[in-house]
């Protein structure tokens, strides 16, 4: 990963002094509960906006990487703090991570006007544009993990493919790719819930099975939202990891 800011990247220069300086705490030269460097000296290095580098800071905050003592700085984050917080990623990405090989069954794909609970939950007008639909049953080497129902926001005009969809497998990375939209954050909410019929059907499991159920509005770079994804997990093969500290 380049150690500059591009000022003709499409990405936000904030996200980009965030990768940097997270590559740099995962290679070692930030020290865990050691400071990073100042926003004076960031500023020099890297030649962006105290504004840039505080959004950097907070993001990075967020994501379980850095901490703040008041009157101090900001500090490198415990290694073991860092795996205890989740960030944004796929389910593909999900699974990759843990070792397993994933997989879809795409279930339906169209543009459609949304129900109007998640034309509010993705901050549209009523005379928006339709959004992406898109049911998929996610496969974990090839046994049945979950079943997710997402309704994405894209540019006036454009629509994303099956055939996309079963190439790239990630949604996110087509949003990134194609329409250069970065899904950078999330508000997320986790419940337990009992299958109905069909849903144990296409999960493999018996109907009134506990099941974890995960909603998610993610927000694109510019702060937009741009995806509103409900996702049901089965309570047998999928579990939820969280480091708290105090």
């Amino acid at each position: 990963m380049p150690d500059v800011i591009d000022p003709y990247d499409f990405t936000p220069r904030y996200y980009q002094l965030a990768s940097i300086l997270r590559e740099r705490i995962a290679g070692g030269e930030y020290q865990p509960n050691q400071p990073i460097p100042s926003e004076r000296q960031l500023e020099e290095l890297y030649g962006v906006s105290r504004t840039t580098i505080r959004q950097a800071i907070e993001l990075l905050m967020r994501q379980g990487y850095l901490y703040r003592e008041h009157g101090r700085g900001t500090f490198v984050s415990p290694q073991k703090l860092q795996k205890g917080i989740s960030e944004l990623t796929s389910f593909s990405e999900d699974m990759k991570q843990r070792g397993l090989e994933p997989g879809q069954q795409i279930l339906a794909i169209d543009m459609r006007q949304p129900p109007e609970k998640i034309r509010q939950r993705l901050e549209l007008e009523a005379s928006a544009q339709e959004v992406l639909y898109l049911e998929r049953l996610r496969l974990g080497d090839n046994i049945p993990m979950g079943l997710q129902t997402s309704y994405t926001v894209l540019p006036p005009g454009q629509t994303i493919t099956p055939a996309e969809v079963e190439t790239q497998g990630s949604i996110y990375r087509i949003l990134q790719e194609k329409f250069h939209l970065i899904p950078t954050e999330a508000d997320e909410t986790l419940e337990v819930a009992l299958a109905t019929p069909r849903e144990a059907s296409l999960l493999g499991i018996a109907p009134g099975s506990p099941l974890l159920l995960s909603e998610r509005t993610t927000y694109s770079q510019y702060r937009r939202v741009i995806e509103f994804v409900k996702i049901v997990y089965r309570g047998d093969r999928y579990r939820y990891f969280a480091k708290l500290t105090r």
